[in-house]
């Protein structure tokens, strides 16, 4: 799954500038062996069903401050963010 995830080329494009809310959630693979963890992590917005934007790295603070700035590259603003932790 991580190599077509990688290696594809879709682009996500939001339909919006600006979202009411955000719900931001992970998942996890593996490259190699189990102990190299790599999180997806990604902001959905539920009404419209889509994914407004997502990054790859750690399970951190620093990842998280990945996706923030890339929303913000994108033009996307936000009202609310969620999240299950």
């Amino acid at each position: 799954m991580l190599s077509v995830l990688v290696n594809s080329n879709y682009i996500i494009t939001s339909k919006q500038q600006h979202y009411d809310s955000l719900e931001v959630d992970e998942f996890w693979t593996y490259v190699g062996n189990k102990k190299n963890k790599v999180w997806l992590i990604y902001a959905y917005h539920r009404a419209a069903g889509e994914i407004a934007g997502y990054v790859w790295g750690k399970r951190n603070n620093k990842t998280a401050q990945k996706l923030r700035d890339k929303l913000k590259s994108m033009g996307i603003s936000y009202d609310t963010v969620y999240t299950d932790s």
